[in-house]
């Protein structure tokens, strides 16, 4: 179901967070790499809300503006991680890497909630089960193209 594909999404970004935020000092390399994988795992989860899921929810017009400051925020974690990323490998030359991590990791805890208590909600509970089907479908292609 595309709620649970979506919670996946949020569960592996919190274990990205946790499995940087706690790296040994120094860990440049190690960071730049999780916070790369995390950006992947958060770009392609922008795409499974825009692609799959938006189309079957824009009949809603509340929800719509709330689906497009979701995919807003979205986009902006996913920018502020690929800055980190790009920071990593000047080994925070300017001494702020780690408090903009736990601005974006609050950025991210936001989102996550917002998606949580707004929509999947609607999903669970006003899209009818074909509509719900169909987007988890869409979803698990758009990932496999995105593999190969």
């Amino acid at each position: 179901m595309i709620a649970a594909i979506i919670e996946q999404d949020h569960d592996a970004g919190r274990e990205f967070f946790a499995d940087i935020g706690n790296a040994t000092q120094p860990a440049w390399e190690g960071r730049a790499d999780g916070m790369a994988a995390f950006a992947n795992l958060w770009e392609r989860h922008g795409i499974t809300l825009d692609r799959a899921v938006a189309p079957h929810l824009s009949a809603v017009p509340q929800l719509r503006t709330d689906l497009d400051a979701l995919l807003t925020q979205q986009r902006l974690v996913v920018e502020r991680a690929r800055d980190l990323v790009r920071r990593a490998s000047g080994r925070d030359a300017d001494g702020r890497w780690l408090t903009d991590f736990e601005g974006l990791k609050a950025l991210f805890d936001d989102q996550c909630q917002r998606e949580s208590s707004h929509l999947l909600p609607v999903i669970r509970d006003r899209v009818p089960p074909e509509e719900v089907a169909e987007m988890t479908r869409a979803a698990r292609a758009l990932r496999e193209q995105r593999r190969g």
